[in-house]
């Protein structure tokens, strides 16, 4: 069975995805928090912080594992007045949504098979503009770029996916009322993306669901 490898596992909407890909995967997962879902074999892992990148690293190579398939997932947003987002916040969604995934990619690389797939769930964040999203937009933003670069220098296969509104506990840390232009994206829209990059049925790169 191939290895994937996916990011913040605490969610439940990856709770859904494991649910449908673990009888044909083995599924490695990494978040601050534990998953507690039985068939994720879970690796606790702060991406803000290097030490447990380094961990994280350090266990990959002592167990000798070697990934078909990433999934980077991994981000946090304080939605406010771009004046009152405090300075551990904005320094939070840049680490968290930018820096670590950048950083991550580098140090996992040696880790991964000639034909792996990354995967990215961005956010259509990263192409529009929304009042009180400007911290948030900026580290989306970013690593669509860090993405784009990416894919013309890896032989691997990158994918850029970017899903709409998602409803979920995501937005519980919005201070202020949104402004929704955009429709819902579904979990199981997600799946089946992703469930088609590892069918080799969608090529292309980046997929606004």
């Amino acid at each position: 069975m191939q290895n994937i490898l996916i990011t913040w596992v605490s969610s439940w909407i990856w709770k859904y995805l494991t649910e449908n890909l673990h009888s044909e995967y083995n599924i490695f997962g990494i978040s601050r928090k534990n998953s507690k879902i039985s068939w994720i074999n879970f690796i606790p892992c702060d991406l803000t912080k290097s030490k447990d990148i380094s961990n994280l690293i350090s266990y990959i190579r002592l167990n000798k594992l070697v990934f078909d398939v990433i999934i980077f997932n991994a981000w946090v947003g304080y939605f406010d007045d771009f004046k009152k987002v405090k300075d551990r916040e904005y320094l939070d969604m840049l680490h968290l949504n930018l820096y670590s995934n950048i950083i991550l990619t580098k140090k996992i690389f040696p880790f991964l098979c000639p034909k792996s797939k990354l995967i990215y769930i961005w956010s259509i964040a990263a192409k529009k503009f929304m009042k009180y999203w400007a911290w948030y937009q900026a580290s989306k933003f970013g690593l669509r770029w860090f993405v784009w670069a990416l894919r013309n220098e890896l032989k691997q296969k990158v994918f850029l996916l970017n899903p709409q509104y998602v409803d979920t506990n995501f937005f519980t840390q919005m201070r202020v009322e949104p402004e929704w232009r955009y429709k819902e994206t579904l979990v199981s829209d997600i799946y089946e993306t992703i469930k088609k990059i590892l069918n080799n049925s969608e090529s292309r790169f980046e997929i606004d669901l």
